[in-house]
């Protein structure tokens, strides 16, 4: 919630309006020119995922007893996201449906108007992603919390709902999205995998019902957080693809996807294709699934539904943060690519 006396504090942090003049500093220098004028404290500069995601820098900031994450875009890209997440943040916060988690929701501190940064108080824990990685004998240690949150969340905000009746906001729009950021599909045989790819998930989400409501739409490993005995999420973040209408089941399948991603060192694009090349989901995804409370074949009809709904969601989220993504061979290729391709190899097998 934002106090005077937290705004008073960030009155500091008014050099966000003039991105460019910060332009050539590392992150650390960037966040400490951005705090000047804060008084004494300590900063804690997170690493960037990747060089695709070089649009936001993002820092812990330790002054006495406030500690604050600060997220500060640098393009109009990374502003645009962090403006949408900071009205998620305000939404979660005023639905009184997630009392009972609130502790694991981060809250907005404060702002610094249009220029899209804001400081969110900080989620202790560690993250799900590190505790598998530490522990790949049990993953289920991890995935068991994580998942059955989903299943509370889904049980608390969330109404059956058939597909069909949300096609515009849940994959439609995403899909024209898709193609108006990546032009190489408008032609040629990329033109027809993804006249494919649009003809398959409009075939298996045409009669699949789904839960609609509170949807993270980035839940994978990372933005999850884990702590105390017996484990148990203590902080769920990074909120900027949140949707209060969304299909819930794609957060369980992200989870899933991140968990194989780090097992296994495969791409989630691969793994998506694998999933469309046999027409369900793998079965030992199946069983993680099902902590969550989510059926793949009969509540969602067609069992290509889910693995290419969550999918599309991650291709088009990335692509709203950055346009770099659109341009990123790597990216394309371990991500995408593969999905159109067995998407277009299957309807030829259908004819």
């Amino acid at each position: 919630m934002k106090t005077p006396a937290t705004m008073s504090s960030l009155s500091g942090l008014l050099p966000l309006y003039f991105p460019r003049a910060l332009g050539g500093l590392d992150d650390r220098l960037r966040a400490r020119r951005l705090v000047r004028g804060f008084g004494p404290c300590d900063i804690a500069v997170f690493p960037r995922r990747s060089r695709l995601q070089a649009g936001l820098l993002v820092f812990e900031l330790h002054r006495g007893a406030q500690d604050v994450v600060v997220k500060h875009p640098r393009d109009g890209f990374a502003a645009a996201v962090t403006v949408r997440e900071h009205d998620v943040l305000r939404r979660l916060d005023a639905d009184r449906r997630l009392d009972p988690w609130r502790d694991v929701l981060p809250r907005v501190v404060g702002s610094t108007g249009p220029s899209g940064a804001f400081a969110q108080q900080i989620l202790t824990g560690v993250p799900a992603e590190r505790a598998i990685r530490n522990s790949p004998h049990d993953p289920y240690a991890a995935a068991a919390p994580a998942l059955r949150l989903l299943a509370d969340l889904r049980a608390a905000t969330g109404r059956r709902r058939p597909a069909a009746e949300r096609a515009l906001p849940w994959w439609q729009s995403q899909l024209t999205e898709l193609a108006e950021a990546i032009p190489r599909y408008r032609y040629g045989r990329r033109a027809a995998e993804f006249e494919a790819l649009r003809r398959l998930l409009d075939t298996a989400l045409t009669g699949a019902t789904l839960t609609e409501g509170w949807t993270h739409g980035d839940y994978h490993p990372g933005n999850v957080l884990l702590g105390g005995q017996p484990v148990r999420v203590t902080g769920v973040f990074d909120w900027s693809n949140g949707h209060p209408d969304g299909p819930c089941e794609i957060d369980a399948y992200t989870f899933v996807l991140g968990l194989r991603q780090i097992l296994t060192g495969r791409s989630l694009g691969g793994l998506v294709a694998e999933a469309v090349r046999a027409g369900r989901v793998p079965d030992e995804d199946r069983a993680l699934l099902e902590l969550a409370g989510v059926g793949t074949d009969h509540e969602a009809g067609d069992p290509l539904a889910l693995p290419l709904l969550t999918w599309l969601w991650h291709v088009a989220s990335n692509l709203r943060k950055s346009p770099r993504f659109a341009h990123s061979h790597w990216w394309l290729t371990d991500t995408v690519t593969p999905v159109l391709r067995e998407s277009a190899r299957r309807a030829g097998a259908r004819r």
